[in-house]
């Protein structure tokens, strides 16, 4: 396929499905978080945050703030209200004492691994319901998903017209 048979709403359409996949246990991460009170709902953002301390560690805010692409004030605030629900803490940053590092809780790896498990529940309920031929399609594009994937998260700059390393 070239540049010309490409659907013109491709990278749109994709993005959007990616999102749908990517938040299908969102609901349940509501329902799990209620007992945090009205300030401790999941929203997108602190699942994201969730993940992304679960994933690189605990680190500082400054740093925290910069994998989310948002400011610190706003990750600040983001930060006391997870606090405030149990899902992370702030601990003394053991090489300057004078700053603090942000980790998750057991309390927020409990409640991201039920959001988590909950997505790839719904996920594999839907994709066994898939046809043969759909379920071969979804295969094969696989791995050119996850190079795009890989591709995005890195920012690695994108040769348009280039093949997808798979």
């Amino acid at each position: 396929m070239n540049d010309a048979d490409a659907t013109p709403d491709m990278p749109g359409r994709l993005g959007v499905a990616v999102q749908l996949l990517a938040h299908a246990g969102k609901q349940a991460g509501k329902d799990a978080a209620k007992a945090g009170g009205e300030r401790g709902e999941l929203t997108p953002t602190r699942l994201t945050a969730l993940a992304v301390l679960a994933d690189a560690g605990p680190m500082r805010l400054g740093g925290f703030a910069s994998r989310l692409g948002v400011q610190v004030s706003t990750m600040s605030r983001i930060v006391d209200i997870m606090a405030a629900s149990g899902w992370l803490e702030r601990r003394p940053d053991e090489a300057d004492h004078r700053a603090c590092v942000i980790a998750i809780t057991s309390a927020g790896s409990a409640l991201l691994d039920a959001v988590r498990q909950d997505g790839a529940t719904r996920l594999a309920t839907c994709i066994a319901r898939l046809g043969p031929d759909d379920l071969a399609v979804l295969e094969a594009a696989l791995p050119v998903l996850e190079s795009l994937a890989q591709q995005v998260a890195s920012r690695q700059p994108v040769t348009l017209g280039a093949p997808v390393s798979a």
